[in-house]
């Protein structure tokens, strides 16, 4: 038959040797040790064939999933002591752990959250806090530690935090707190807890990284050297064996290096005598290289020219010359057709330079002017407005003489001359740009082409001359828009074109004589001995940068099969696993009353399962209330760690904050009824919730522990009292708690009295707090109980004597208790075994008092 156990077998059998010693390993309980790795990365190598093969032993995977990881099968968490360095708790405190339920209440500030801290960095939490020091004590801050008492096949076993947190038994209990709540709705989370069988891929993961790591930690190392490219930097210039060096790879022989060696003594003369002819050749030819660099500058410089003279030209072509006269024609015409337009309406005798531009200045400032006097959609005038310069009030022609003012402002024909204008300043700009001035005194063409082509360089200048004279002519023409037919000028840049010529026939002529080529010649042999002698003083680093090549080339062709082992894991997992959890969950959503329509969707990756809560497509937080969320993220928690083969234990903080009674009930019934198949620790501020946690293990019958815990002066928060809590209230109706600790604290030696005699004033406050409610009250109202009994108030009476000695022998019980803060006039005075005998007595006495009111009423 076909199981998870035969599966992941038959996956382990069909994997490469060297994967399958890990996997063998893995599943034999075997913990992964470096030297594990170093030999299957050893085997990897072999299969590679970097490595030379070796016998290896037959592997025969055997499995066994309830001994995978060494998880301890009955494991219980029986005791925490010893806390040191953890906020501000309280030292030499010590917490027992029922096998069933254990219920730890403490007010807000008792010093619960420290503890809860403490167990979620040792205990696997989803939410895990860094613990925290003592922010009350500026030094002297101890370093964490606490001791860890688990019991497993009968026998105890101490275990020390930090020291000996990677042992497996703080693998097998997990805490939920408020701050795991949205974790568990919020985001994709990795089951903490799966079936041993499917922890396997988790394991085999990591394993195969760490060989995965070995072998790129490897092909690092034999990369940091140099690259081909940086060997080739060796050699200076360029030579056949600087080619095959900068060619190095994992597929060049060694034979092809061999080819260039050794350098040998006949090479070592040759290069010395190549070297003395070269050197003796480039003294004599140094005068032409002078020469060819002087030409190359001066071929440069007269490009450079050219592409000025060039770009002159462009502008004194006919063309451009038609354009321009055209364009002050064109000016010329739009200004008459906006003088004519417009202006000779306005010219009258009364005022002079009509029409100029003064005028036109004077109009467009005025309307500006007038727009601000009126919204954005009335004109200025309107019938009955004033002047703007002498405010006497507008005639009818007056109005309509300044309404002609603004037509003709935005008539076309005034716009036309404008842009007209604009157009010939634009070409008025570029021709006083223009440089005519190409060949300053001094400068090195000048001086060289006046020297060597003197007609030539006379000729470009007397046409620059003329250029330059009828770019002034363009630009009075266009200054005085005057129209004028223009004869174009050319600049011939012919003579660049032949000089240039020249040039290169000259540098030729340079670098082709016999001299240059025996130096070339000279030069290639010189290059190539001087590289076989470095190329053979260098010969290993070649070689060992082939070989790293090689071992690099075959290495990358490991294959880790990361996907398959993802997708066998992915398969497994919703086989065996992924609905088991769906169904789980939603057993627990119905047994807390909490069925939401709740979606679940799986991923997998690198060998891990995780799980993401869905409603109507939304994360959970973001549609349900608060008390929802955490009716959601409880059953979440408690279906993951029910699936869970190894998970022994589980821890709660104050699951129920912010629900009303009946989740309260709910809560506690499932909690009580999980503490019958693995330990339930709870945390808890909230009486009701402690009430109705005992209520439920009495009617399913389950053993459970109570401890108090407090922060009764302030400054020792942490402070426990085992089995001491209100919710042992009818368990201490009489002083028989309190005689208890007297009894043991009497068979003590003195010094090792005090606790017990503390331990014994407690139990008697608690007695007190019990005989309000059972004594004076008779029940009437029980703290965590919801029924009123009113029945029993016909039995409520007491004296003014009974509740004064009551009140007073109270007081003396804390006074006396450790963890309450004294009044100077008690605080040397130390509890004695007789304090405590007088005080058990007149508590007594107090009982048998009341029980006489009673009767007597």
């Amino acid at each position: 038959m076909e199981t998870l156990e035969t599966e992941i077998k038959k996956f382990a059998n069909g994997l490469p040797y060297w994967a399958k010693y890990l996997a063998e390993n893995i599943l034999s309980s075997n913990v992964i040790s470096d030297n594990a790795i170093d030999t299957s990365y050893s085997y990897l190598l072999e299969e590679l064939g970097l490595n030379p093969t070796t016998e290896k032993p037959e592997i025969e995977i055997n499995y066994n999933s309830e001994d995978s990881g060494n998880y301890k099968l009955d494991l219980l968490f029986s005791k925490l002591e010893n806390v040191e360095g953890v906020n501000a708790l309280t030292e030499n405190q010590i917490i027992e752990f029922h096998k069933n339920l254990t219920i730890i209440y403490g007010a807000n500030g008792s010093g619960k959250s420290g503890y809860v801290r403490l167990l979620k960095k040792a205990f696997y939490s989803k939410a895990p806090e860094e613990i925290l020091r003592n922010i009350h004590v500026d030094g002297g801050h101890k370093s964490i530690n606490a001791s860890f008492t688990f019991n497993s096949n009968g026998t105890d076993n101490l275990l020390s935090y930090p020291k000996n947190e990677h042992s497996i038994e703080f693998k097998q209990f997990s805490v939920f707190d408020g701050k795991s709540i949205l974790k568990h709705l919020e985001e994709k989370n990795e089951f903490a807890f799966r079936p041993a069988g499917l922890s396997f891929f988790a394991d085999y993961t990591k394993a195969i990284e760490r060989v995965e790591q070995k072998i790129k930690s490897d092909i690092n190392a034999k990369n940091t050297g140099n690259t081909a490219s940086d060997l080739a930097d060796l050699f200076d210039g360029e030579s056949e064996i600087k080619t095959l060096v900068k060619s190095l790879s994992a597929s060049t022989k060694i034979e092809d290096l061999n080819k260039y060696a050794p350098f040998s003594e006949e090479d070592g003369n040759e290069k010395e005598k190549i070297i003395k002819e070269y050197d003796e050749l480039v003294l004599a030819s140094k005068n032409k290289e002078k020469e060819i660099k002087k030409l190359e500058n001066i071929k440069k410089l007269l490009a450079d020219n050219k592409r000025a003279i060039e770009t002159i030209n462009c502008c004194f072509t006919t063309e451009y010359l038609t354009k321009i006269k055209n364009a002050i024609t064109d000016c010329l015409d739009k200004e008459a057709t906006a003088k004519s337009e417009g202006i000779e309406q306005f010219k009258t005798d009364k005022i002079a330079g009509i029409g100029s531009k003064e005028w036109k200045s004077f109009i467009e400032a005025a309307e500006a002017f007038a727009t601000n006097q009126k919204t954005e959609t009335v004109v200025y005038p309107e019938k009955g407005d004033h002047c703007l310069l002498c405010h006497q009030p507008l005639t009818e022609d007056a109005e309509k003489l300044i309404a002609n003012y603004w037509a003709f402002i935005r008539s076309v024909a005034e716009e036309s001359a404008k842009n007209a204008q604009a157009a010939l300043n634009k070409e008025k700009q570029i021709f006083e740009k223009f440089d005519f001035d190409l060949f300053p005194d001094n400068n090195t063409l000048t001086i060289w082409l006046s020297e060597k082509y003197p007609n030539e360089f006379n000729e470009i200048n007397k046409t620059l001359s003329e250029q330059k004279m009828l770019a002034e002519n363009i630009i009075s023409d266009i200054k005085n828009k005057t129209v004028n037919d223009r004869s174009e000028i050319n600049t011939s840049i012919e003579d660049h074109v032949v000089i240039n010529e020249a040039i290169d026939a000259t540098i030729e002529g340079f670098q082709d004589d016999e001299q240059s080529k025996k130096l070339k010649k000279f030069k290639e042999r010189k290059t190539y001995l001087e590289h076989k002698e470095k190329f053979n003083a260098h010969f290993s680093k070649f070689e060992t940068y082939i070989n790293h090549q090689v071992w690099i080339n075959k290495a990358d062709k490991a294959d880790f099969a990361k996907r398959k082992t993802t997708e066998t894991e992915k398969f497994l997992s919703r086989k065996y696993f992924n609905q088991k959890y769906i169904d789980a969950f939603n057993q627990e959503c119905n047994k807390l009353n909490g069925s939401f329509d709740i979606e679940i969707n799986h991923t997998s990756s690198a060998g891990k399962s995780h799980r993401e809560l869905k409603l109507k497509g939304n994360k959970p937080n973001m549609v349900l209330s608060e008390g929802e969320q955490k009716i959601i993220a409880l059953a979440d928690f408690i279906a993951e760690m029910q699936l869970s083969e190894v998970n022994k234990g589980i821890i709660l903080d104050d699951p129920v904050t912010s629900l009303d009674e009946k989740r309260k009930s709910e809560i506690a019934k499932r909690l009580a009824d999980e503490s019958n198949t693995k330990q339930v620790i709870i945390f808890t501020h909230d009486l009701v919730f402690v009430s109705s946690l005992i209520e439920h293990c009495k009617d399913l019958k389950i053993d459970h522990d109570c401890h108090w815990i407090e922060n009764s002066d302030g400054n020792s928060p942490g402070t426990i009292w085992l089995r001491n809590t209100p919710s042992y209230e009818k368990d201490y109706k009489t002083s028989s708690k309190a005689q208890k600790y007297y009894d043991e604290a009497n068979k003590l030696p003195p010094e090792s009295r005090e606790n017990k005699i503390k331990q014994g004033f407690a139990a008697l406050r608690t007695s007190y707090e019990a005989q309000v409610v059972f004594g004076l009250f008779n029940g009437v109202v029980q703290r965590f109980n919801e029924r009123v009994s009113v029945d029993s108030l016909r039995n409520v009476s007491f004296t003014d004597e009974i509740r004064n000695e009551f009140l007073e022998c109270f007081s003396q019980c804390c006074r006396y208790m450790e963890g309450h803060l004294h009044s100077d006039k008690y605080a040397n005075q130390k509890p004695t075994l007789e304090n405590l005998n007088a005080e058990i007595k007149r508590f007594d006495s107090i009982a048998k008092s009341i029980k006489s009111v009673k009767r007597n009423k």
